[in-house]
């Protein structure tokens, strides 16, 4: 049976990849695997490539900046207070207008966040890992890849 609980982003819950910092403020355990919350900061050059989940819905309530969705056909431009829903089997990707953006994302069901946890560090200092300079090694890159699909995403 589930309990009612009270959790916030904290350096304990928090970790970073190259140009991005997560706070799991509600894991999927939590839910039964309902759905995952996280609070999300993204600098512009860290957005993934175009993709598509076949496993859940994304859902997005930006705090601060701006960030434009590419939504299957639609283009949306959201900033802060704007609610922003993407369905499962749509090919979505975004791009950071603003140098940064701090959003709440809803991942439902959960298990995508568990595939963030795991191919994410640390951030005691609640701050994402710096862009690389240059492209990632194709090992990195295939392991990406093939992780996420075993998740249920494709890259466009």
């Amino acid at each position: 049976m589930l309990k009612g609980f009270i959790n916030k982003s904290t350096p304990e819950n928090s970790r970073a990849v190259p140009g991005a910092r997560l706070s799991f403020i509600i894991k999927g355990e939590q839910t039964n695997n309902a759905f995952a919350l996280m609070e999300a900061e993204l600098h512009r050059g860290g957005e993934p490539p175009a993709h598509v989940h076949t496993h859940e819905d994304e859902s997005f309530y930006i705090l601060e900046g701006s960030i434009k969705y590419y939504i299957g056909q639609q283009e949306l431009l959201a900033n802060p207070g704007d609610f922003v829903f993407l369905p499962k089997g749509v090919p979505h990707y975004f791009e950071v207008q603003s140098g940064i953006v701090k959003k709440l994302m809803l991942v439902s069901p959960a298990g995508l966040g568990k595939w963030f946890w795991d191919n994410s560090v640390p951030a005691p200092d609640m701050k994402p890992l710096p862009l690389p300079q240059e492209p990632p090694p194709a090992d990195v890159t295939d392991h990406y890849v093939r992780s996420l699909q075993a998740y249920g995403i494709e890259q466009v």
